[in-house]
């Protein structure tokens, strides 16, 4: 089997190519010879004779050149086949590189983030440091994985921690002393990773390669520590059950989808300055310890105040509320300021408790304003404030005496004897 194959697809030599070639001529001159010797007498017949020799030659080489024509397609065929099954398997060969490629890549990718994750859970706080600047670089290389790596670094952030005290004791124990210092160190990884966080959500850094895009930050029951966004974009965000240690800046800040604040505490001043909230925005339950700056702020979908409690002064003005505003239960201990606020949707502040002075100055009230039940107390004022829609002050209050605003009657500042929902 092996020699048949082997002298099927043996090459001719030079030697055996040059020797076939003089036969054809042998032959050629012999058979001239014999037609010449047979027919070349000169007579009517002879050369009737060899012109059909002649034209039979004629015929058999056209027959032959057809027959090499029809080979060489063949063979042009069998070429132009070969070379695109060579073009088949280039490509099959190529796909499957870019297949092992891209396995390889991910590999990679995983290996890199196991890594890093299993970083963040170390005892010393430089290999955590080490953990959050790995998972930084890798996002940044690999867009398709941000959004994973953001949520690690959020449930990192939800883990239960503790602030150290502010200075230790005449005599702090070791232990003590050892426990403050973790806990600084732990702060400081914190700290590091809200700024991993929030440098990537400014959109001004597009152009550098650094602004993510449409990211969700889930940061529920999160120990957050002088949390700043400023000029940042966010999808959704939870921030329920959260704790904002120290001053919360979100100026500037764009939530496009929706934002949930429900049971929030801010332990220092709050500032939303400038933010939009383009989804529902929630603060039920929300504690502002402190000051609560809502300037300039635009909520475009329903904005829920229930049974938030603002102890230090809160200041809403020129905000405009483009959904429906619920502030049903609120408490507002100190100072509350809705200068030229507008209320372009329902606005319900059903048993609200306004402690100190209350001004609505130039506010402006499009559709329902419900303030039934209300508890004014101090200096209140809805000087120049514009009314229209269902208007109700049932049983409203200040200092005790019933309550409506002075460009209002009685009979229009209640309309119907029943209060609002909450």
């Amino acid at each position: 089997m092996g020699e048949d194959s082997s002298r099927q697809h043996k090459i001719l030599t030079n030697r055996t190519i040059a020797l076939c070639a003089l036969g054809l001529l042998l032959f050629a001159a012999a058979a001239c010879w014999l037609l010449l010797a047979l027919y070349g007498d000169g007579n009517e017949a002879s050369k009737t004779r060899l012109e059909g020799v002649r034209t039979v030659g004629t015929v058999v080489l056209g027959a032959g050149g057809a027959v090499a024509l029809l080979l060489t397609a063949r063979r042009q065929q069998t070429a132009e086949h070969d070379l695109a099954t060579k073009r088949h398997d280039l490509i099959l060969r190529e796909e499957a590189n870019a297949d092992l490629r891209h396995d390889a890549a991910e590999r990679r990718i995983t290996e890199l983030y196991l890594k890093a994750v299993e970083q963040l859970g170390a005892d010393k706080a430089t290999v955590r440091l080490a953990g959050l600047y790995a998972l930084d670089r890798l996002a940044q290389d690999n867009s398709a994985q941000r959004q994973t790596i953001v949520n690690v670094i959020s449930a990192y952030l939800r883990m239960p921690y503790e602030l150290p005290s502010s200075a230790p004791g005449a005599e702090e124990p070791p232990e003590a002393r050892r426990d403050r210092w973790e806990k600084l160190q732990e702060r400081e990884v914190r700290v590091t990773a809200q700024r991993i966080l929030t440098e990537h959500l400014d959109p001004a850094l597009r152009d550098a390669g650094r602004f993510w895009e449409d990211i969700d930050l889930d940061l529920s029951g999160a120990l957050l520590i002088d949390f700043t966004l400023r000029d940042c974009r966010v999808n959704n965000a939870r921030f329920t059950d959260a704790t904002f240690a120290g001053e919360t800046r979100l100026l500037g800040i764009e939530f496009t989808g929706e934002t949930w604040f429900e049971r929030a505490t801010f332990t220092d001043d709050a500032w939303f300055c400038q933010a939009a909230f383009q989804g529902i925005t929630r603060f039920d339950q929300a504690t502002f310890a402190s000051n609560a700056r809502f300037d300039g702020t635009a909520f475009t979908g329903a904005s829920v105040f229930r049974d938030a409690t603002f102890l230090g002064e809160s200041n809403f003005d020129d905000s405009v509320f483009r959904g429906r505003v619920v502030f049903a239960r609120a408490n507002f201990a100190r100072t509350a300021s809705f200068r030229r606020t507008s209320f372009l949707d329902d606005a319900y502040l059903p048993a609200v408790t306004f402690n100190r002075d209350t001004y609505f100055l130039g506010s402006r009230f499009a559709k329902d304003a419900w303030f039934s039940q209300v508890f004014f107390n101090g200096n209140t004022s809805f000087e120049d404030a514009t009314f229209s829609g269902d208007i109700r002050f049932t049983d409203a209050t200040l200092d005790g005496s019933p309550y409506w605003p002075s460009q209002l009657t009685p009979r229009e500042a209640d309309h119907f004897d029943n209060t609002a929902p909450d």
